[in-house]
């Protein structure tokens, strides 16, 4: 895809209409002239601008489109197309199409798109992890859109620096974040309830890790009235976004810009539902952390409800944050079924069945069942022993050398401690 100047279009659809000069000139003007036009020599008139126009067969205002309208247009193309990717985590097809994009915004300087890029960049980033780049990103977007007034975009990238301060543990400044975020939705009276739910959640959150549970609870309880309207809609969008990339091979702009918007909008309402699916969880998390169970569990089966019918891999924090309720309700054998049914289907994911032994040694240690404590601490050493999980396996032998020495064997608790100890000082968590 390119930005074409008049000249270039008018040779664009003279060579696609298979004519030479000589015939597209006619009788009215010479050969001469359009290859002064279509080399940039020369700008036409009006009136040769309608001749060449019907003699090609095409509108008038195809070559009147200038070159800003055309980048702005391209710059969309990619930009739904990045959004698409994006949601399908398809993150080399997104750094691409924004680097195609951004091409355009800065050479047209349209700074709406220049902030979007930024901003599609910081969520890539922050996807990845990489917090220093993602918040540099989406501080540059955000500086952008306040300028811009654009209130959509302002809310956003408030959230998204929101997220990355949290990760980074800076809960204060996040919580400013979606304050601002909230006061800005308020003052414009920009309806959408998913945005308002997912505010209204992220500062219920940050309460929470402030330790100030009556706003937590206050916030969270809002953000549960709001989703309660919100379910339902699913479908596709890869079909579309690669007809769309087809077409803009072909040049076809409209056909391009057709399909990706389709994508962009099919791909958004999925990503809604994940967002609900994400908030619904951990709402349940919160309610559960603050003793209302019932609450939790009302939460958590929504969320497992989409989660499983969207195959989203975080369906199993979902199943675990349900065993914390089973434990805190001291139904241990519920606890057991699920963590069992857990470790079943993941399969051979690492992580999951690392946590798996962690919920298990909490179970047995809260029945007290003390043969069964031993084999899961036993079986989760063996298991991480042929892994590169040094800091688990560090903690699970402190875990077993803490449980035999409360069954009075000493010489196996000071075995398994120090292999501990040996693990923390190599990683440099105990200072020798």
């Amino acid at each position: 895809m390119e930005v074409l100047t008049l000249g270039e279009k008018i040779k664009l659809k003279r060579k696609e209409k298979n004519l030479t000069l000589k015939e597209l000139a006619g009788d009215r003007i010479t050969p001469g002239q359009i290859s002064l036009v279509e080399s940039g020599k020369s700008n036409p008139s009006i009136e040769l601008l309608e001749y060449l126009a019907e003699r090609l067969e095409t509108d008038i205002e195809y070559f009147l489109e200038s070159e800003e309208k055309q980048a702005s247009r391209i710059c969309e193309f990619y930009s739904n197309i990045c959004e698409s990717a994006i949601i399908s985590e398809n993150y080399l097809r997104a750094e691409e199409f924004i680097e195609k994009g951004l091409f355009y915004a800065q050479k047209y300087n349209l700074n709406y798109y220049k902030a979007k890029f930024e901003y599609f960049y910081a969520k890539i980033m922050f996807k990845k992890n990489d917090l220093e780049g993602a918040q540099l990103h989406c501080l540059n977007a955000n500086s952008l859109f306040l300028k811009l007034d654009n209130i959509d975009y302002i809310i956003k990238s408030f959230l998204l620096l929101g997220h990355i301060s949290i990760m980074m543990g800076y809960i204060t400044t996040a919580l400013n974040y979606f304050i601002q975020a909230d006061g800005i939705l308020n003052e414009h009276n920009h309806i959408d309830e998913v945005l308002k739910a997912n505010i209204l959640y992220n500062i219920a959150m940050c309460y929470y890790k402030l330790g100030n549970n009556e706003q937590a609870i206050a916030f969270a309880s809002l953000a549960k009235d709001k989703l309660a309207a919100l379910e339902d809609k699913r479908q596709y969008g890869e079909t579309l976004m690669l007809l769309s990339i087809s077409y803009a091979k072909e040049n076809n702009l409209n056909e391009a810009l057709r399909y990706a918007k389709l994508a962009k909008k099919i791909f958004s309402i999925i990503e809604a539902n994940r967002e609900i699916s994400d908030i619904e969880m951990n709402l349940g998390m919160l309610f559960s952390q603050t003793g209302d169970v019932q609450q939790s569990f009302d939460h958590l089966e929504r969320a497992l409800r989409l989660k499983m019918e969207y195959k989203d891999a975080s369906v199993y924090e979902a199943l675990f944050i349900y065993c914390d309720n089973y434990i805190k309700l001291k139904d241990y054998n519920k606890a057991l079924d699920l963590v069992n049914r857990i470790l079943n289907d993941a399969g051979d994911n690492e992580k999951i069945r690392i946590k798996v032994y962690e919920y298990l040694y909490r179970i047995y240690e809260a029945k007290e069942d003390y043969k069964n404590i031993e084999i899961s601490l036993l079986e989760a050493v063996k298991y991480l022993e042929n892994l590169d999980y040094k800091k688990e396996l560090a903690d699970f032998y402190t875990l077993l050398g803490k449980f035999y020495m409360k069954s009075n064997e000493k010489e196996l608790a000071l075995n398994f401690i120090n292999k501990g100890l040996e693990i923390y000082k190599d990683l440099g968590i105990i200072l020798t």
